[in-house]
C-alpha cells in the first residue's frame, strides 16, 4: 500500500506541514487508508461479530502525549462494508461495543512497520486493548491489518498533537 500524503498545500506547490501522528488532520487521512483496504472494508463489513452493531468507534491515542490527545475513527457499517466516515479529534464517548487502543509512539510505528502482529503487541503489553475482546478475537486477519497500515500517513512523529 502506499503512504498517503498530506499538508497544506501553498502556491508554488510547496507543502507547509505535515499532519502530526494522530492528531485530527492524521485521522482524518487515515479514514481515506481504512476505505482502501480491503482487509478493513470488505471482512469486517462481512463479519457478523464485527457487524451486529450499526457503526463501531475506535479511539486512538500515544501514551507517551496522554490521555486527552485522543483521536477516534468512526466505522459504519453500509452494505455488507466496514466504512471509515469520520476520523479526527475524539468528539463522542466510549460505549461497550467500541475500541480503545494505546500505546508508546515507538510502540505504534513498530507495529506499522509490522515487527510484531496484535497478539505480540498485547501479550508483552506494547498495546493496550479495551473493547469487546470476542469481537476482536474474532477480528485478528483486520486487526492485524489496522496496525499494519497505522503508519501508512505520512505524519510527524517528532512532537505531540
Amino acid at each position: 500500500m502506499k503512504k498517503v500524503l498530506t499538508g497544506v498545500l501553498l502556491a508554488g506547490g510547496m507543502t507547509l506541514a505535515q499532519p502530526v501522528f494522530m492528531d485530527g488532520e492524521w485521522a482524518k487521512a487515515f479514514c481515506e487508508v481504512w476505505n482502501n483496504t480491503p482487509t478493513l472494508v470488505n471482512e469486517l463489513g462481512q463479519n457478523g461479530a464485527w457487524n451486529d452493531v450499526p457503526e463501531r468507534k475506535l479511539f486512538l491515542y500515544r501514551r507517551d502525549c496522554g490521555k486527552d490527545k485522543m483521536v477516534q475513527l468512526t466505522i459504519k457499517n453500509e452494505n455488507g462494508k466496514a466504512i471509515c466516515v469520520y476520523g479526527g479529534p475524539k468528539k463522542d464517548e466510549r460505549t461497550d461495543d467500541d475500541f480503545l487502543m494505546y500505546a508508546d509512539t515507538k510502540r505504534w510505528l513498530e507495529m506499522g512497520r509490522k515487527e510484531y502482529g496484535p497478539m505480540r503487541a498485547m501479550m508483552f503489553g506494547r498495546l493496550k486493548f479495551k473493547g469487546p475482546k470476542f469481537v476482536a478475537m474474532r477480528n485478528m486477519g483486520p486487526f492485524e491489518a489496522f496496525l499494519d497500515a497505522i503508519d501508512e500517513v505520512e505524519s510527524d512523529t517528532s512532537r505531540c498533537p
